[in-house]
């Protein structure tokens, strides 16, 4: 007897066509990736299981009707029938996998409590009405594994509450799970999200077809460098315009001949200034390209940064540099930012498509933030980010300013990234001045040594043998500055506070032009800052900038002294990187102070942790270091990081992946910590902050994805205040009940300074 298809899984798609979609996909995605061949016949069982409770008459009803019930829910018996389909090492992975293919995936012991009447209720009534339909749907898997369907019923009306506990205890005491599995569940669990939205999206995988040939670079080098001298002439005897040049030259050739089978794990550690952008983009687009030629693989790129403000200066060069090449904008299959203040967009698509391809970084080069990048590796079994994880094999990762990475975080990250590029065939870029002993590298600039040791752009003159009040470290800014007029200034301090006394001090007691940066500055006003800044560099303006931690890495500005209030090494390293950063001035130099506060605590202890002060004192012990030093001593410095630090989420870690805890996992990793003592709110500064918060205020009818994307543009606006700053000021907050957000008209702050001080005293007095 023939049957046709009658059953669905949408309004508009019969069950059969999904399920089949999804699973092409997915095997096409998977075979893409040529990674974990084992796991192919896995995939197809979970991807042909994942919506098999749709069969059932309760959910072909609310299809109809839109009612919805405990018997309309199709996670848990499609999570049953895959686990009993397949293989004793992944049955409960998989039962894990399709349970929470609509949600986030929980430790696997709160998922052993079943609803088991509802599941012999669905299961009944499949037999009864739908059996034969679904027989045939499952035929040529059933029959490729030697089931019989027949028997899933049966085992489905064995089960009751102990025999089940029974069982799930069983298998994770017998089962040693262990890192590597933990990866391949979280790469199963990654395809089949993908697959089931592009299936219902393009109803095809999305495989990244653009290519960017390395010479793209090389030619926009070309073009900035003969800018460059149009502008300034002749600087061909410049020791930073020869490094960059030379610098570019091994890594080319270290290109050509690296074996990319034996080795994918690289680093480029070059001094501030020479160029590590520009040799991270070649060194990418020329792996890229050698990926393509010798294994047929079409990958991507996915440049991560720590901070959103230089992630907008790296995107702006990657356009350009794509636009100039390809003498048209570059769309968003080429071309890709995302964080938390990016649109979310895609060419051709709208609303939850849009959405979709955009969060799945379906782009050829994508910048993002260190926290996006580790959040789609470590927030195992997270829904609305694991989707993505999968796209990660065959990538080219560059983690750029990778010593702002919280050492107690580098035991699991070596971990994870070790397995990434051994199995998933991932590449790996480490770029920094100041290289932190975190992974074994391939050094693509083999005689870095040398340009460290041949620069002489800058002096650390170190004045921490005692500590200075903040009082006293005013008055020697003010004397300082006083008399040397002809030279600009970058003071970095270590609290929005002291930075902010600082700024006022020097504002009312010099006539020197002085900006202020810190997190009270919001987003938006900041990156104006700082790009008007660069264009007192380039106009020979001497600006004094007194700004907190935020300047420090990779901002591209060029200033004559810096002063750093203590720190870490690496920090104090990245602030010296702004001094006579392009060495055609006279040598900079970087006054070292630390500071202690009224109540005789130093600064740097309220922000960094003091194992890593300490051995930064132990390494800097010299009064005066010249930056030919810097590279012993920064060796040195991560040294003593690597015996100092302890492997604090080391066990929890271990513990939850044995135990498949996957909540447990993602919760014990959180890159920026949500720090209870602040609070957000957003300043009300222009038109346009005023036009998004009309918008949401008046946001009835609109869709989902506009009042995220309100809420992204707001962003820049936000800023995060501690709470006594915010009891001070809240009666000046105005509310938007709705979304529970809360903002400050900007007569109540200033351009200059963030919240005004007479507006807090007002208000506390």
């Amino acid at each position: 007897m023939s049957i046709s298809f009658n059953l669905f899984s949408h309004p508009d798609q019969t069950l059969n066509d999904h399920l089949t979609g999804v699973r092409d996909i997915a095997l096409n995605l998977h075979k893409n990736h040529n990674v974990n061949k084992d796991l192919t016949d896995v995939l197809e069982i979970i991807c042909m299981a994942h919506d098999f409770g749709k069969a059932t008459s309760f959910f072909q009803d609310r299809l109809k009707t839109g009612n919805k019930s405990k018997l309309t829910d199709h996670g848990e018996i499609s999570a049953c029938f895959a686990y009993w389909l397949l293989p004793e090492l992944w049955k409960i992975p998989g039962f894990l996998i399709v349970k929470r293919h609509h949600g986030s995936m929980k430790n696997a012991n709160d998922e052993i409590l079943l609803n088991i009447d509802i599941l012999k209720k669905q299961a009944k009534n499949i037999l009864e009405n739908n059996f034969e339909e679904v027989n045939l749907i499952y035929s040529e898997m059933l029959e490729k594994n030697s089931k019989y369907l027949n028997d899933f019923f049966d085992f489905l009306n064995s089960l009751n509450e102990r025999s089940i506990k029974k069982h799930f205890r069983k298998e994770i005491s017998n089962i040693k799970y262990d890192l590597e599995l933990f990866i391949k569940i979280q790469y199963i669990y990654s395809i089949l999200l993908s697959a089931d939205k592009s299936q219902l999206i393009l109803n095809k995988a999305y495989l990244p077809k653009v290519t960017i040939p390395s010479e793209y670079v090389e030619k926009y080098k070309e073009d900035l460098k003969k800018k460059f001298v149009e502008k300034i002439g002749n600087f061909e005897n410049n020791m930073v315009f020869n490094i960059r040049n030379d610098a570019f030259n091994e890594l080319k050739y270290e290109l050509e001949e690296v074996d990319l089978n034996n080795n994918k794990i690289f680093s480029i550690n070059m001094p501030t200034g020479t160029g590590k952008t520009m040799l991270g983009y070649y060194s990418a687009f020329k792996i890229l390209e050698r990926l393509k030629n010798e294994q047929n693989l079409n990958s991507q790129i996915i440049y991560c940064l720590p901070y959103m403000s230089i992630i907008d200066q790296n995107y702006a060069e990657l356009y350009k540099l794509l636009e100039y090449n390809l003498n048209r904008h570059p769309n968003d299959e080429e071309l890709l930012k995302f964080h938390s203040m990016t649109e979310i967009k895609y060419s051709d698509f709208k609303e939850y498509d849009a959405r979709f391809c955009f969060e799945n970084w379906q782009s050829k080069v994508v910048t993002t933030t260190f926290v996006q990048f580790f959040n789609t590796i470590f927030k195992s079994g997270k829904n609305s980010v694991m989707h993505r994880f999968h796209t990660l094999s065959n990538s080219v990762i560059i983690l750029d300013e990778v010593q702002a990475i919280e050492t107690k975080y580098f035991p699991l990250i070596k971990q994870f990234l070790e397995i990434l590029s051994k199995n998933y065939n991932v590449y790996i870029i480490l770029m920094t001045a100041t290289m932190p002993i975190l992974l074994d590298t391939y050094e693509l600039i083999p005689n870095n040594e040398k340009y460290f040791k041949s620069l002489n752009r800058i002096k650390i003159i170190n004045n921490t043998s005692k500590n200075i009040s903040l009082n006293e470290y005013k008055d020697i800014l003010l004397e300082k500055t006083i008399k040397n007029s002809d030279k600009s200034f970058l003071i970095v301090m270590n609290t929005v506070k002291s930075a902010k006394d600082v700024y006022q001090y020097l504002m009312k007691e010099t006539n020197r032009k002085c900006i202020y940066l810190s997190t009270e500055i919001y987003p938006k006003l900041r990156l104006e800052k700082i790009n008007e800044i660069r264009k007192m560099n380039k106009r020979g303006e001497k600006p004094v900038v007194v700004s907190t931690q935020l300047i420090e890495a990779g901002i591209d500005i060029d200033m004559d002294t810096v002063y750093r209030d203590f720190s870490t090494l690496d920090s104090i390293n990245q602030t010296a990187g702004r001094a006579n950063r392009n060495g055609l001035g006279e040598k900079g130099e970087v006054y070292i102070y630390n500071i202690i506060d009224d109540k005789k605590r130093p600064y740097c202890g309220y922000i960094y942790p003091h194992h890593l002060l300490d051995c930064t004192k132990s390494v800097l012990l010299e009064t005066e270091i010249n930056e030919k030093e810097l590279y012993e001593v920064n060796n040195k410095y991560f040294k003593e990081v690597q015996n100092r630090s302890l492997n604090e989420i080391g066990e929890n870690v271990q513990k939850s992946i044995k135990s498949l805890d996957f909540k447990t996992f993602r919760d014990n990793f959180e890159l920026i910590k949500k720090e209870e003592w602040k609070k957000d709110i957003f300043i009300n500064a222009d038109n346009n902050s005023d036009e998004i918060l009309k918008k949401l205020e008046n946001s009835k009818d609109f869709s989902n994805l506009e009042i995220k994307n309100l809420f992204r543009a707001l962003n820049n606006y936000r800023i995060s205040i501690n709470t006594q700053k915010y009891d001070k000021i809240k009666n000046n907050l105005i509310s938007v009940d709705k979304f529970e957000l809360e903002y400050l008209n900007i007569d109540n702050y200033s351009v200059e300074e963030g919240i005004l001080d007479n507006l807090q005293n007002e208000i506390f007095f």
